[in-house]
């Protein structure tokens, strides 16, 4: 049986009224649990939540890793369906991080003893059923390992901050001033079914455990923390010790300590080595994404809501809410380049300017000379030859004339264009410029609808 020493402590802190956490120790099972939903309910989550597990595992010779994850999630149904009964409990909830002692799960299986090539090796199959350990955590409380001197943060964080932190948005110092620091996105209670992140580990000779609730972490930076490990050997001194420094940083929330020494175990690795451990979904094959996942806003506003007791029960899915998001900022990009886009149009086709085309015909067109971009000029009338000018006014159309409004360009060119009279003894004879009919109202333009 493994051999561990163990040390706890838990306080209420120096700002609530009541101690909503709870932990639980035994010979092979250990549980930290911090609870949320206000007095009367977070500290009844977190105690459902310790006495059902304890009820499964407590008593267990060798758990299994599975069976300690059912466990949990037994505790997530009691605590969903009390909150269901009992209308003063509504929303309440709790996280839990977990240390269960097991069964190995490759105990008895054939390792080669030192030549896997020689044959005459037999493979060597332990007499005993050697153990292990399967570590579970759902919420923002933790557990760390310490080793070699390092202290090294095993579960991940279902918070808010911690996908802010994860996303590049704040730095982990940020992290444990954010005003909304105890936004949790997935707990115990909180829906019928929990996704609960698992893993398991050898059992290490030196290695120290340390399970606690955010009301340590939140107070007291990883550094102080492992220096602490350092200078304390006995766990429970070390306990004490951590909850003592988190009182005296302030002790805005509860704070409940677990320190875990394995005195027997394998030979610990290297100090070079590096622990690389991922979750291993209890469910394979579903979604990783937890549960109750809010869209990241650092800079929305905090909640008016006392600290630890914010949740994301209720509201809208967290995809369904992405997909909103997604939407209402793709309309409004659309909705910008559409105006952005009538605005230019309309800048574009403002103006009229006149010019000679190939027949020497004085043209008024509507548009940015040479035009703009794809929006090109168009022809909106057809005024007379360039000889029927006055030279100065040919030359002001060369030069390409522009004007406000079509009647300003038309009236530029009836004042432009020339009148000659003939006079002799017995007839008069009066030349003038021919206008078309359908030009009369224009002065002397013919509106034409191709360029």
């Amino acid at each position: 049986m493994a051999q561990l020493r163990v040390g706890a402590s838990t306080h209420t802190g120096q700002v609530r009224p009541e101690n909503e956490d709870n932990l639980l120790v035994s010979d092979r099972v250990f549980v930290v649990a911090d609870g949320m939903g206000g007095h009367e309910a977070g500290e009844v989550a977190s105690q459902l939540a310790v006495d059902r597990i304890a009820e499964l595992l407590a008593g267990a010779t060798a758990p299994s890793a599975p069976e300690v994850v059912d466990a949990i999630r037994a505790a997530n149904g009691d605590i969903f369906r009390a909150a269901i009964a009992n209308p003063g409990q509504h929303g309440m909830g709790t996280t839990v991080t977990a240390i269960a002692v097991i069964s190995d799960p490759f105990a008895g299986r054939a390792e080669p003893n030192i030549d896997v090539n020689d044959s005459s090796v037999s493979p060597v199959i332990p007499a005993e059923p050697s153990e292990a350990l399967v570590l579970a955590n759902v919420g923002d409380s933790r557990t760390y390992l310490f080793r070699h001197g390092r202290l090294r943060r095993v579960t991940v964080d279902h918070s808010y901050v911690q996908e802010l932190v994860a996303t590049g948005h704040i730095t982990e110092d940020e992290a444990r001033e954010h005003p909304r620091r105890n936004i949790i996105t997935r707990a115990l209670g909180i829906e019928p079914e929990v996704r609960v992140d698992w893993w398991t580990l050898p059992l290490i000779r030196g290695d120290r455990f340390v399970l606690c609730s955010d009301g340590l972490v939140d107070e007291v930076a990883d550094a102080d923390i492992a220096a602490t490990l350092t200078i304390e050997a006995d766990p429970q001194v070390a306990a004490d010790r951590l909850v003592e420094k988190a009182n005296q940083a302030g002790g805005r929330d509860n704070i409940t300590v677990v320190v875990i020494d394995v005195l027997e175990g394998d030979d610990p690795p290297d100090p070079t080595q590096e622990l690389d451990l991922g979750p291993v979904w209890a469910e394979v094959g579903t979604d990783p994404t937890p549960a109750g996942t809010l869209e990241l806003d650092p800079d929305a506003p905090a909640s008016d809501g006392a600290p630890g007791d914010e949740t994301a029960e209720g509201g809208t899915s967290p995809d369904r809410r992405r997909l909103l998001v997604r939407l209402a900022v793709g309309f409004a990009a659309a909705a910008l380049l559409v105006v952005g886009l009538v605005v230019f149009s309309v800048w574009a086709r403002s103006g009229w300017f006149i010019a000679f085309d190939d027949q020497d015909q004085a043209v008024i067109y509507q548009g940015r000379p040479g035009g703009v971009l794809w929006i090109e000029p168009t022809a909106d009338a057809v005024g007379p030859e360039r000889d029927q000018f006055d030279p100065d006014v040919a030359e002001a159309i060369d030069a390409v004339a522009t004007f406000e409004s079509f009647d300003a360009a038309a009236e530029f060119i009836n004042a432009g264009t020339t009148t000659t009279t003939t006079t002799t003894t017995t007839t008069t004879t009066t030349t003038t410029t021919t206008v078309p009919e359908q030009a009369a109202t224009a002065g002397g333009v013919t509106t034409t609808s191709g360029p």
